[in-house]
């Protein structure tokens, strides 16, 4: 999907999959589009969930999320796609009541203060 998605917008996928690893609950795949910008498509395999992000060092632990390139691709193979408003807001304790109790230890301790940077997180 997303090489499909890229390349319907004239972008190719500049790295290969990434998969979810100590501090990285998520998938990644690097992007470039038309314009130039390098981006991250991400994919939260336990939710269904896909996102975008601003490519940055590997190290830094917050996203700067945007809005999913090529979304529709995403939502036809009947995935869920995050948006960037969606992403950027801020974590209610609504957001945690799916969550195990050592999930929530988790939360309760890195404190994450966006949806997305739950969904998307770097301490699973």
């Amino acid at each position: 999907m997303v090489y499909d998605s890229t390349r319907a917008l004239d972008g190719v996928v500049t790295a290969s999959v990434e998969e979810p690893t100590v501090g990285r609950n998520h998938y990644r795949v690097g992007v470039r589009l038309r314009d130039d910008k390098p981006l991250s498509i991400l994919f939260n395999a336990a939710v269904f969930l896909v996102a975008g992000a601003e490519q940055q060092d590997p190290h830094m632990i917050h996203s700067v999320f945007v809005d999913v390139p090529g979304w529709e691709i995403y939502r036809r193979a009947g995935l869920r796609v995050a948006t960037t408003a969606e992403l950027n807001q801020p974590l209610h304790e609504r957001h945690l009541q799916l969550l195990t109790e050592e999930e929530r230890r988790d939360v309760s301790y890195h404190q994450p203060s966006r949806l997305g940077d739950l969904l998307f997180n770097w301490f699973d």
